[in-house]
């Protein structure tokens, strides 16, 4: 038969005992208390367990810059002057030159990133993006001239005419105030349309004025389609401007043309403003504002009054 307990060992309530751990003493030396706190107390009052943090504050905490973010992010203005930084050339590139390139590191890396920042975007990346504010515009365009000192040159660009004859942008654009256009769907054809319609409407016919339009087929299969429509082009654009309207093929190189000029959405349509010298003097993309177009009239009667053996251009009113 088993001992009997006590019946004092009974009676006595679980609540009423002590007991001693060695955690007590670990416990102590972990959560060491801070200065101007009292420690913990001999008394047996329990200490207060702290209420879980509610969801607004935790969303505050889990940003990374403490600032909780609110609704679309505002369309930043131009960060920076468009182009490169060499005079461009359209004649063949030498052996060394190739040579040269081949050997470059930066642009090696250069290519190693652009490949990087493709592989880790979506197919409908850019699609996404133009669904964004704005229509997926990139910057506001500068409501003046880029300074001379500042500017930097427009890179040259081949392609095929409508007249059938290969031709560079750099023979198009020298020596004239030219507004160039980058397009390659129909809805870069209609921010194209935003800004250079006011202009057209205004310098049409000036004999400093050019307008160069460039049309650029990254797809070979896209690019072979397009050939088959030339006729319609031609319909539709006229006939004195045949020459000045491009069909590029191929993928542009991103350290010579899509960086430099800024074409990181390749679905936008792009406008540049580039004076007599080869330099990009204003930039523009997605659709434009009314204060966007305004000052692109503004800026191209500018340029053509400092040109050179042109007459003085009245400015357009506000």
């Amino acid at each position: 038969m088993p001992p009997r307990l006590p019946l004092r060992a009974i009676s006595t309530p679980l609540a009423g005992l002590r007991y001693t751990s060695s955690s007590s003493t670990s416990k102590s030396a972990l959560f060491t208390p801070k200065a101007g706190q009292a420690g913990p107390s001999s008394s047996n009052t329990a200490t207060p367990i702290p209420k879980p943090s509610s969801p607004a504050s935790t969303s505050t905490t889990n940003d990374p810059k403490g600032k909780a973010k609110s609704g679309p992010q505002p369309i930043p203005p131009l960060p920076r002057p468009l182009g490169i930084t060499t005079p461009p050339s359209s004649a063949n590139k030498t052996w060394s030159q190739r040579k040269q390139e081949l050997l470059d590191d930066d642009r090696h890396k250069a290519k190693r990133k652009a490949l990087v920042k493709e592989a880790t975007q979506g197919y409908f990346h850019d699609y996404n993006r133009a669904k964004g504010v704005g229509g997926g515009k990139l910057w506001i365009a500068p409501n003046v001239l880029i300074r001379e000192d500042k500017a930097l040159y427009f890179p040259d660009i081949s392609g095929k005419s409508l007249l059938g004859q290969e031709a560079h942008t750099t023979d198009l654009l020298r020596g004239k105030i030219t507004l160039v256009s980058v397009i390659a769907t129909r809805l870069s054809e209609e921010h194209e349309q935003s800004f250079t319609q006011p202009v057209l409407e205004d310098f049409a016919g000036h004999p400093e004025f050019n307008f160069v339009q460039i049309n650029h087929q990254e797809n070979k299969l896209k690019s072979f389609l397009v050939s088959f429509f030339i006729s319609s082009l031609k319909r539709t654009i006229a006939e004195d401007r045949w020459g000045n309207y491009l069909i590029s093929s191929g993928e542009w190189s991103p350290m010579d043309i899509t960086n430099p000029l800024g074409i990181d959405n390749k679905l936008l349509g792009y406008v540049y403003l580039i004076d007599q010298n080869l330099k990009v003097r204003w930039g523009g993309c997605g659709t434009a504002s009314p204060e966007e177009a305004q000052a692109l009239r503004r800026a191209t009667a500018v340029l053509l009054g400092r040109i050179k053996g042109g007459s003085e251009v009245e400015q357009p009113k506000e």
